[in-house]
C-alpha cells in the first residue's frame, strides 16, 4: 500500500517574508551574506504597517532577539518560492511559520524596509548584487 502523496505546504511561486535581523542588513546588501534561511512565512498569511505590528504579528520577541516593539524600521527579504525550496513546517505562534534550510538568496528576491509610513523595496537582488531602489 502506498501512502497518499502530501502536497507542499509552499507553493512555487509564493510569496514570502524573513525578517532580518538589523546586524544581517548591511552583509546581506554588500554581498557579505549570500544565503537565505531559518523561519519564514508565507506573506498571505501575515499582515502589519509598521515595525511593532510585524514584531507582534511574526512573534519577533524570542530570548536574545534584536527585534524590539519600539524598533523604528524592520526589515524584510521577500522572494517568490521555487520548487527546489526545501521549507518545513514549524510550530508557529499565530501564523503558519515554516523553517527554511539554506539556499541561496533568489534572483529576484527584495530587501523592504518597513517604517512607520509602510513598507519600501529599497534593493533587489540581481543574482550577483543587491541593486538599490532608492537613494
Amino acid at each position: 500500500m502506498t501512502q497518499p502523496e502530501r502536497l507542499p505546504a509552499i507553493a512555487p511561486g509564493t510569496p514570502m517574508w524573513k525578517a532580518v535581523p538589523p546586524r544581517l542588513v548591511g552583509p546581506y546588501l554588500t554581498g557579505q551574506r549570500s544565503v537565505l534561511a531559518g523561519y519564514v512565512y508565507r506573506a498571505t498569511d501575515v499582515r502589519f504597517h509598521n515595525p511593532a505590528e510585524a514584531y507582534h504579528a511574526l512573534s519577533l520577541g524570542w530570548e536574545d532577539s534584536e527585534f524590539t516593539p519600539t524598533m523604528s524600521e524592520l526589515y524584510l527579504l521577500c522572494w517568490l518560492a521555487r520548487p527546489v525550496d526545501g521549507y518545513t513546517e514549524a510550530a508557529g505562534h499565530g501564523v503558519p511559520e515554516f523553517y527554511l534550510e539554506p539556499i541561496p538568496i533568489p534572483v529576484g528576491a527584495g530587501m523592504c524596509r518597513l517604517g512607520a509610513e509602510g513598507d519600501r523595496l529599497v534593493a533587489r537582488f540581481d543574482g550577483l548584487a543587491w541593486q538599490q531602489t532608492e537613494p
